[in-house]
Order: C-alpha cells, then structure tokens, then sequence
C-alpha cells in the first residue's frame, strides 16, 4: 500500500509541475509585448516629375520700326563719348531691356551703314556710323531689314559694305541678295524648334537703282509674281512665315488703299504676318481672314523706333510683342498671343538730347518739354502741325491699336531674355 501511494504521489506531484509550466508560459505570452511592422513613413519622391513626351515649342519676337540715324543723332552720340567715337546709349537706355526680353529681336534699319567706304551723312542720302549697329546688337537685335527706300542712298558699294557690316556682327540680316542664286534660297531663322521664314521687299528707292551690271536683287512690292514664289518657298522650308513690306504714305496715320490689298492677297496666300515700315507712323494692326480660312495679324507700321523728325505723328511708334506656339502633338503653328509696346520719341530743342521711352514712362511733364512744342510756337504750323502731347498720342492708340494689342504689362522692368 505504502509503495502503491508513493507511486500515485509522484504522478500528482508531475501534473501539478507540468500545469504550473503551461500557467507560466501562457503568462509569459500575455505580457510579452506585441511585434507590430515598423510604420510606414511617407517620404518625398526622389524620382523627377514626369515629363511631357511632346511639350509646345514657343519663340517670343519682338519688332520695331524704322531707326532713322539723322546726323542729329550721331552728333549728339558724338558729344556723348567726348569726342573719342560715338555712345549711342542713351538714345536707347529706357528700352534696351525690353529688347533684351525676347528671344529674337527685329528692327529695320532705315539707314545704310557704309562708314567703311563714305563719309557719314544726313538726310537726304543717309550713312550711319558703324558704332550705331554695334549698340544695336550690344541691347540685343538679332534680325535687321535693308529692304526699305533709303538701301541704296550708297548705291551698290555702300549696299554691300552694310551686308558685310551686319554680317561681321553675327546678326541675320536680310533685304537684299548678293546674286540670284542667292535669292533662290529661302531667308530662314531657327528658334527653340521653330522655323521662321522672311519675305522682305521695299515700295520705293526713292528714284535710286542698282546698276544694269549688278549681281545684287531685292523685291519690290509690285512684282507679284516673284513675292508669289518667294513666299511659296519661304511656306515649303518654314513653319511661319513672316512677309516685310516697306509700303505706305508717309506721315499718314491710315494704310492706303494698295496697302489693304497687298495685305488682303498675302492673307489669301497664307502669310502667318505683315510686318510693315515706312509711314514713320504707327498705323493700324489687324486680323485678316485669308480664302483658306487662315487668319493672317497685319502690322501696317510700328512707325518710328528712333528719329529726330518734326511732325508730332512721327514721335508715336510700337514694339510688337509677338508669341509664336508649335503645338507639341499636332505640329500646329500659330500665334498665341500679340501685343503692342507703344513708344515715344522725346528731344530737346532742335534735336537735342534724342531718347526713346515705353509710353508707358512718358509724361506730361516731359511731353511739355519736347522740341516740338518749341517749333510749334516759334515756327509756321505748317513745320510742326498738330498739338503734341500724351492726349494727343493716346488719340492715335485708341484709333488704330484694337484692345486685344493693348500690352501694358509687357512694359514692366524685362527680366532675362537673351
């Protein structure tokens, strides 16, 4: 019996201990802490923003009128460099930012420069320093147009002095062929993936000629045929195409009746724009709908960028602010946004003292000190006509620039460009 209980002992006493254990161990399991995964941390992507496969090509084009150099102006560019040259800078200062702002810069250069091979001179036949070109390209213009009535005030020499002259700078300039085959090729400008084409041409020479025996050419506004085939090259290589008259009356504030219809007809062939000169007015701007359906922005004239001349008319002028888009899917080209920059020709006396501002800087203080007003009062009216001051301009910009050109903003301090 004692055996038998001893055995029956031991079997109680190793229950017991084997309960205990799995007390224990299911305690231990209770009050263990719990493993959770670590949370999850949002982090910024390293990884670059995805890119647009096909984004819209854009150039942005700005454009003046005519920089008549009278011997006004480079007398007084004299006096500024102290007689060592000449400083055309503060002729120009007030908007040299605003040409910079683009990423190309047109103007057409009414006088030839031809220093080089003649002495500098004035109106009537006209032969600007070599010094006035290189500002022009020092404040940021790249392309420059000959082809207007003063191209041959040298003749032919002084024609090809100035090509050498513009070349030599690194600018494209254009107006005028050394040869017929030259001519065959179209005037091309290539920007940000855009290709822009230039058809330029003159109305007048003012009875001046090239000689039988030249190689040289230029378009005149009256050989249809040939600005038909020029512009049917410049559509064949170009995405734009950009057509240059030199036309018009000038000192009109109104295009005449031929230059509404030469604006008509490059509509109807498709021109993307008239870019016009001459008039030494700031004439109207306008959309034409050509027999395709296309729409073509007609500039009659930007008048004046720079000259000392003595009508108030000629003292109002414009800078064309042009967006051109080629849209990254279609191919498609076209103009996405077009402003004018009206500006103001300001002197002193007879001439004197000559800079250009943004109409936006004008005031009346410095509108009642022009030389105008002084020639009005000592002079016939017949010299000076009219009543220059900021009403006077504000009168022409309500007539000929629609609201949709209106560009105020544009005239703000340019930051970057070029």
């Amino acid at each position: 019996m004692r055996r038998t209980e001893a055995v029956k002992l031991t079997l109680l006493i190793a229950v017991l201990c084997c309960a205990a254990l799995g007390v224990f161990l299911l305690s231990s399991q209770m009050t263990a802490p719990v493993s959770r995964p670590p949370e999850t941390v949002s982090q910024p992507s390293s990884l670059p923003e995805p890119v647009e496969e096909n984004p819209d090509a854009v150039v942005r084009l700005r454009a003046v009128g005519d920089n008549l150099i009278h011997d006004s102006i480079y007398r007084q560019a004299a006096e500024y460099a102290g007689g060592e040259g000449f400083d055309f800078g503060p002729v120009y200062e007030h908007v040299a930012a605003l040409v910079a702002d683009a990423d190309l810069s047109f103007i057409n250069q009414e006088t030839i420069i031809a220093e080089r091979l003649f002495p500098l001179s004035g109106y009537p036949l006209f032969n600007t320093p070599e010094a006035l070109g290189e500002h022009m390209v020092e404040i940021g213009f790249d392309l420059v147009n000959v082809a207007n009535n003063h191209m041959f005030d040298m003749g032919e020499a002084g024609l090809e002095a100035a090509l050498d002259f513009w070349e030599e700078q690194g600018v494209q300039v254009f107006g005028a062929w050394r040869s017929e085959e030259a001519m065959q090729q179209p005037v091309l400008t290539e920007k940000n993936g855009i290709t822009i084409a230039w058809v330029p041409m003159t109305e007048h020479t003012n009875g001046l000629s090239l000689p039988a025996s030249t190689a040289m050419r230029y378009i005149r506004t009256d050989e249809r045929e040939l600005i038909r085939q020029q512009i049917e090259l410049a559509q064949a290589n170009a995405d734009f195409v950009i057509v240059v008259p030199h036309w018009g009356t000038e000192y009109s504030l109104s295009p005449n009746d031929n230059q509404l219809e030469l604006a008509q007809w490059f509509a109807d062939l498709g021109v993307d724009l008239v870019l016009g000169s001459h008039s030494h007015t700031l004439q109207p701007i306008e959309w034409r709908t050509g027999q395709g359906g296309n729409r073509t922005l007609v500039v009659y004239s930007l008048g004046n960028f720079v000259g000392s001349m003595l009508y108030p008319q000629n003292m109002l002028g414009g800078m064309l602010d042009l967006e051109i888009t080629k849209d990254g899917e279609t191919g498609e080209v076209s103009i996405t946004h077009a402003g004018l920059i009206p500006t103001v020709i300001h002197y002193e006396g007879l001439g004197t003292h000559l800079r250009v501002y943004p109409f936006s800087e004008y005031t009346d203080e410095l509108a009642a000190s022009h030389g105008l007003v002084e020639l009005a009062a000592s002079y016939d009216v017949a010299i000076a006509p009219g009543s220059f001051s900021m009403d006077y301009m504000r009168e022409i910009l309500d007539s000929n620039i629609p609201e949709e050109f209106r560009q105020d903003s544009a005239l703000k301090t340019a930051e970057g460009g070029k």
